[in-house]
């Protein structure tokens, strides 16, 4: 496997420069052949020319995106493996890429040990899908050497080619009419069981996605769709449910044209959700202290403007008083009033102009 890795070519796809060539620095150290292009046309030109083991590609860029360098990796070399690079904003365009056929992700900022972990992972893929391809191979030598019966054949290329289409962290392989399933072996180290445990799928489904699930695969297998593809919760071996995106089809039939057996993967997508339910929570708790603050800043100017109506009140209430003595006075001096008394109102007058506040009338 390490011979495996060293060998191993790289396309590093990113429209960042510092990112693009900082990652290519590291991946060279650890001897991995790197090419590294800073847009999805340069990117598609590379795979028009050249053969890579896996494709490392930003999601988010001008032009051509990562989806766009993903469906032409898958037109133009389905052996190679694929891993997007998403930010933490964005995870939901990294469901959609492994639901296009992405085989692994990386959310930024990542650890280049991390990276380094997933390109191992998809060369093991690589490898067993070669495995497979070569088996396959020697298959249909011996199906020809015993009688080249044709339609044995054409199934079996048919199976294959599901199984590259859709292989991922987990194969099940169904019988419709006896309900025996198969696993593969990445299946149960997915979920953590062992070969002797043979888990019930509807046992392990979670009650929440049963309903939907079943339902979708019905309609699949009545022919209403041409794929079943769900995501949804199985207990794994701990007694936690893991998300995973399952995806299968119909490859048997019988006289009748009666589905009798779908085989289909698993994909694991645990991480991701668990990623996209922190940022649920984190957008919810931003709402609710923005809320907060909001009902905070309400009070305060309501607390602001009814100490100014208080303001304004106390401030006009010297005016009305001085405006009544001025008033009495008034009256006084219209009425008969002796001198002594005319001087007691003049006097009166004076200091309450004294007293008046300034700007007051």
């Amino acid at each position: 496997m390490e011979k495996d890795l060293v060998r191993a070519s790289i396309l590093l796809v990113d429209d960042e420069f510092v990112i693009r060539k900082s990652l290519a620095k590291e991946l060279r150290a650890e001897r991995f052949a790197v090419t590294d292009v800073a847009s999805g046309i340069d990117a598609i030109g590379a795979l028009q020319k050249l053969q890579f083991n896996i494709v490392i590609t930003d999601l988010m860029m001008e032009g051509i995106d990562g989806f766009g360098v993903l469906k032409a990796v898958k037109e133009l070399a389905p052996l190679t493996r694929i891993i997007v690079i998403t930010g933490y904003g964005d995870l939901r365009t990294a469901i959609d890429a492994m639901h296009l056929g992405a085989d692994d992700f990386l959310v930024k900022p990542f650890e280049i040990e991390e990276l380094i972990f997933r390109i191992r992972r998809c060369l093991e893929k690589r490898n067993l899908i070669e495995m497979l391809m070569e088996k396959t191979q020697q298959l249909e030598k011996e199906i020809q050497r015993r009688g080249n019966i044709e339609e044995r054949l054409m199934q079996n290329d048919n199976r294959f080619r599901l199984a590259l289409d859709v292989a991922s962290n987990g194969v099940w392989d169904r019988n419709l009419s006896t309900g025996e399933t198969h696993h593969g072996e990445n299946w149960y180290r997915t979920l953590g069981y062992s070969h002797d445990e043979t888990p019930v799928f509807e046992e392990i489904l979670h009650p929440e996605d049963r309903e939907r699930v079943l339902k979708l695969g019905e309609e699949h297998i009545s022919g209403k769709t041409p794929l079943f593809e769900a995501e949804l919760r199985l207990r794994n071996k701990a007694g936690d449910w893991h998300w995973v995106l399952s995806r299968g089809r119909v490859v048997e039939w019988d006289e009748q044209g009666r589905a009798v057996r779908i085989v289909g993967t698993i994909t694991d997508i645990n991480r991701l959700k668990q990623l996209e339910a922190r940022l649920l929570r984190a957008q919810e708790e931003l709402r609710r202290k923005v809320q907060e603050r909001t009902e905070e800043l309400q009070a305060t100017q309501l607390a602001l403007q009814r100490a100014q109506r208080e303001a304004d009140e106390a401030q006009q209430f010297p005016a009305r008083i001085f405006g009544r003595l001025e008033l009495f006075c008034q009256q006084l001096e219209d009425s008969s009033v002796t001198e002594r008394q005319r001087e007691l109102i003049n006097g009166l007058r004076t200091d309450l102009d004294n007293l008046r506040p300034t700007g007051a009338s």
